[in-house]
């Protein structure tokens, strides 16, 4: 029972910080701005595992999405962030074996990259989705940099799980 609202907090706590950093810390890049939401997403998934990451992913994202006043990217997002921490979850460990973690975020990079892109073919036909590709592969690169980093600071605070 501790443990199960220990994991709650923990994982809407993420969700917080994934949509704060979606939607305030953001770097100017060639295609857009790159925010750091991407990076929390996948320490978060390494940490917590598919489970509560891809709600807190799912919700944190999308959430930021509402607010930033995007709503029709909202569901797109839901599920795509959601696989994404999923993927990253099941493939990754919270031991520091960062081939295993890399390869694992790498898959989770994957599934954005390919999700953005059929849901900005969808609503903006296929003349959009190479910049789209173009810019999440950048934001994406960004996010592996910064949860590589994040999840190496994290992972030592075993009290929290």
């Amino acid at each position: 029972m501790k443990r199960d609202l220990r994991v709650m907090t923990t994982a809407a706590m993420f969700a917080a910080l994934i949509a704060i950093a979606t939607m305030y810390l953001r770097i100017p890049g060639p295609t857009g701005m790159y925010h750091l939401g991407d990076g929390i997403i996948y320490a978060c998934a390494l940490l917590m595992g598919p489970g509560p990451a891809a709600l807190a992913a799912a919700v944190g994202s999308a959430g930021a999405n509402l607010l930033l006043g995007l709503p029709q990217w909202a569901p797109w997002t839901f599920v795509i962030k959601g696989l994404t921490a999923a993927v990253i979850g099941a493939i990754g460990t919270r031991r520091p074996a960062w081939g295993r973690n890399l390869a694992a975020m790498a898959a989770g990079a994957l599934i954005t990259i390919c999700g953005y892109a059929l849901a900005t073919w969808v609503m903006y036909g296929w003349a959009a989705v190479p910049v789209e590709i173009y810019g999440n592969i950048g934001q994406t690169g960004f996010g592996i940099i910064i949860g590589a980093v994040l999840f190496s600071v994290l992972r030592r605070q075993e009290d929290w799980f």
